[in-house]
């Protein structure tokens, strides 16, 4: 049975598997045309124009996925590009800058109630969390490419 690549840009972007019928099939004077569990020839399944961009990756080993890169005669997985300085600085700018808008929204009100002199000990103790957690996602290094986020304190 045949396994196809449908490739788009130098991509596989489907594999197409074997199919198979699942009963006999007769012609009208009840002959056997097709047994049941013979593969359905791709031409059978598929339009000529189709059939004709596919290639057949039957025998490639490893056989390739989804996702692969093509290159006319080898097949190969993907490796994505390393992401530049400014990737990494932009990624981890955009999580220090979402976590420091969670700890802003929860220190507020508990600052308010501090401020008013109408916290309790709990909620000055949680505060004080709130705070340190605040500093230490400042100080985490944007330019490391996986850095260690403070965890967030438990209300």
């Amino acid at each position: 049975m045949k396994t196809y690549a449908r490739i788009d840009d130098g991509r596989v972007v489907e594999i197409i598997s074997p199919a198979s019928y699942g009963s006999d099939v007769l012609d009208q004077s009840g002959n056997v045309v097709h047994h049941a569990g013979d593969e359905i020839a791709i031409e059978d399944r598929f339009t000529s124009e189709f059939v004709s961009t596919l290639i057949d990756v039957t025998d490639v080993t490893p056989v390739p996925e989804q996702g692969w890169i093509y290159d006319g005669s080898t097949f190969a997985p993907y490796v994505p590009p390393a992401p530049t300085a400014s990737d990494i600085l932009a990624r981890n700018t955009a999580i220090r800058d979402v976590a420091l808008a969670h700890a802003t929204a929860a220190i507020a009100p508990l600052q308010d109630a501090v401020d008013l002199d109408e916290a309790t000990d709990a909620e000055t103790a949680l505060l004080k969390l709130w705070k340190q957690y605040r500093v230490a996602v400042n100080r985490v290094d944007l330019t490391i490419e996986s850095p260690v986020w403070p965890t967030p304190p438990s209300a």
